[in-house]
């Protein structure tokens, strides 16, 4: 199920919840859901995380001169 319509179908669970009280199989098909968005996000922080390079702010930057270099302010 792709994560818009978990998403969705999560909302859905919400407002009918609301109204009354939801079955036990609603219940458990809204822990899945949850499970499921859960996963999806920390698949997302996770890949963010692996694409973040450090910079030392000593070491040349850009301009090739090293970011202490009097010739240029950084």
């Amino acid at each position: 199920m792709e994560l818009k319509q978990v998403i969705t179908r999560l909302n859905q669970l919400y407002h009918q919840s609301k109204v009354a009280p939801l079955s036990e199989a609603e219940l458990k098909e809204r822990d899945q859901l949850r499970q499921v968005y859960l996963s999806a996000i920390r698949g997302q922080v996770i890949a963010t995380l692996e694409r973040i390079e450090i910079v030392d702010q000593d070491t040349e930057i850009n301009t090739g001169h090293s970011s202490t270099c009097s010739c240029c302010k950084h």
